[in-house]
C-alpha cells in the first residue's frame, strides 16, 4: 500500500534486521526518558502497602516514577506529611523492593 508521498508503509525491515516486539521498544523508550521498566510501576501499585503500611496506602498511591523521583498522590496534606516523615524509610524500602532502581526524590501531590 502506498500512501500519498509515495513511501511504502508495508515494507520490510532491512535485510538481517528482525522486527522486535513493541513492549521491548517501549521498554527501551522509557529508560532513556530515566523511567524505570513498566512492571515497576504496576508492582509498586500492589506492594505499596508493604512499602508505606496499609494505613497509610489506604489515603495515599503511587503515581509515577520518573528519573528517581517518586509521585506520590494523598488525599489531603495531613497524609502527605506522614509520606514527608517517612522519607528515608520509603525510599530503603523501595531500594530494597526494586533493586536497580533508586529513588532520588519523593514529590508530594495532593489529589482534588
Amino acid at each position: 500500500m502506498k500512501s500519498g508521498s509515495g513511501r511504502r508503509w508495508d515494507r520490510e525491515p532491512p535485510r538481517g534486521t528482525k522486527p522486535e516486539k513493541l513492549a521491548v521498544t517501549l521498554e527501551r523508550f522509557l529508560a532513556q526518558m530515566g523511567a524505570p521498566p513498566t512492571k515497576t510501576l504496576t508492582t509498586l501499585e500492589t506492594l505499596w502497602p508493604t512499602i508505606v503500611g496499609p494505613g497509610l496506602a489506604d489515603r495515599t498511591r503511587p503515581i509515577e516514577v520518573l528519573d528517581g523521583v517518586l509521585v506520590v498522590g494523598c488525599e489531603d496534606s495531613n497524609w502527605a506529611s506522614q509520606i514527608g516523615w517517612m522519607d528515608a524509610q520509603i525510599k530503603e524500602r523501595f531500594a530494597a523492593t526494586f533493586e536497580g532502581t533508586k529513588i532520588r526524590r519523593i514529590q508530594l501531590r495532593i489529589d482534588s
